[in-house]
């Protein structure tokens, strides 16, 4: 097997090439890859990942990323068109996710907007504007951010960038963040509360509602997470589908991070940050002053950004409009709906919780990686879930192709058969998705953090000397 990816077929560049060479020939060679690779996901196999699927949609935005792809939008006195579409992209996700109603709440507040590089981005600018607006606001210089341990490693990452302390709640059989634990650790350093909508394991979606009570009664932050979920769930609502409100129709919502990457149907990477009001947002802006260079601002915390993304994520979304965003979360929502039924109709399996268009099972009966190793050969890849073992399936466009459910039915009957006589009592893929049995260890957390680095070091390798 060849160590370094492509090594068998194309030339590896070791060093600085001493000539250039020919575009089409480069052309010609990311075409190939690009055709290879796409084959992983196209018969709709594939859990998340690819939330499009439209070769014709994907030729079309990149055309719309063609005469921005050389543009920085920090430059804004020479691309005026970024001001356009970072605000109509704004104004689009907070008609989606009801921020006039914040007039009727807070008839002081305006809601606003920020365009980021992704989920990440957006979750972890929004803690930073929540950790200095509480101490420019209320001194606080010891936050502490309450979340469900179904939250995103995101927020791990934004509490270790930043300083704030990150309270784990845990969520019950319902895959729900507790809220008696959230209430009980209120206290005079929280800064804000954080729920999911949905949560990326089981794709539920927490007590909003009650979180923006508390939220509201503690005068703290609440953010939403729908970096998954937030450009999905508003059209199952305005479809009939049974979802909770989770929006600026809250009165106690102050942050939602949607992820126009991924519903939203966009090229990766881009997402929208909204929030309640222009004050909290000022939180997540850097200015500098006094530089030699000039005086230097950015709305948060990349300097340098992508014209060419915010332009494509445009055009999807203007290209679409509210009639497309409903027919394809119909296809979506009615195809997630099926395959549930399926997982239902097999006695040894469970759902987790009450999902919608994406979701989770497991088992009591035999560990559900049994299942994941008797179906992966088929083609299928799923998102594993730990602590319990589970399998999660984020259905996607490319699943509501014709014959899909079909063969997820069929596939899912032969690994039930498979799982209940497995070859080995221990499932190959449980190093990979399952952790380590009986739940994690500091003894486990090092060696599988060690793997994982390895991993890490390996998608970012030197190619390697030649042979």
């Amino acid at each position: 097997m060849a160590s370094f990816p492509y090594e068998d077929r194309f030339e590896i560049n070791r060093g600085m090439p001493e000539h250039g060479r020919p575009r089409d020939e480069i052309i010609a060679e990311l075409e190939w890859m690009g055709t290879e690779e796409d084959a992983f996901w196209r018969d709709g196999k594939v859990s998340g990942t690819m939330y499009c699927g439209d070769m014709d949609h994907y030729d079309f935005l990149a055309k719309a990323y063609q005469p921005f792809a050389h543009v920085n939008v920090l430059q804004r006195d020479i691309c005026p068109s970024a001001t356009k579409f970072e605000s109509e992209i704004i104004a689009m996700t907070l008609d989606m996710l009801h921020g006039d109603a914040v007039a009727g709440h807070h008839p002081d507040e305006t809601p606003c907007g920020s365009i980021t590089s992704g989920g990440t981005d957006s979750i972890v600018t929004a803690m930073l504007a929540y950790r200095d607006w509480a101490r420019a606001t209320k001194g606080i210089t010891a936050p502490q951010v309450i979340l469900p341990e179904t939250a995103h490693p995101a927020f791990d990452k934004a509490c270790h960038l930043f300083g704030i302390e990150g309270i784990k709640a845990p969520v019950g059989e319902d895959t729900l963040v507790d809220l008696d634990f959230v209430r009980e650790h209120i206290g005079p350093n929280t800064i804000a509360l954080v729920g999911s909508a949905g949560n990326y394991p089981y794709g539920t979606i927490d007590p909003i509602a009650e979180l923006s009570e508390l939220a509201l009664a503690h005068d703290i932050g609440l953010h939403v997470d729908g970096c998954l979920g937030g450009f999905i769930l508003p059209w199952g609502e305005a479809l009939g589908y049974d979802i909770d409100v989770f929006d600026f129709r809250l009165p106690g919502v102050t942050t939602i991070s949607a992820d126009t990457h991924k519903y939203g149907y966009g090229l990766k990477g881009t997402s929208v940050l909204s929030y309640r009001n222009k004050e909290l947002r000022s939180h997540q802006y850097f200015t500098s002053t006094d530089w030699q260079g000039g005086k230097y601002l950015s709305p948060g915390l990349a300097g340098s950004r992508s014209g060419g993304l915010i332009a494509a994520t445009w055009a999807s979304m203007v290209s679409l409009g509210r009639e497309g965003y409903l027919r394809y979360a119909e296809q979506i929502f009615s195809t997630a709906f099926a395959m549930q039924d399926i997982v239902t109709s097999h006695d040894e399996l469970r759902l987790m919780g009450a999902p919608t268009w994406c979701f989770s099972f497991t088992s009591d009966v035999f560990d559900i990686y049994h299942v994941n190793d008797a179906m992966r050969p088929k083609g299928w890849r799923f998102n594993g879930q730990q602590y319990p073992n589970a399998i999660h399936m984020c259905v996607t466009r490319p699943q509501t192709q014709p014959g899909v459910v079909e063969a997820f039915a069929a596939d899912l009957a032969d690994a039930i058969v498979y799982a209940l006589d497995p070859p080995s009592p221990d499932p190959m893929s449980g190093a990979i998705y399952g952790g380590v049995p009986g739940g994690p260890t500091p003894e486990a957390g090092a060696f599988v953090r060690e793997i994982m680095i390895s991993m890490l070091d390996d998608m970012q390798q030197i190619p390697p000397a030649d042979r």
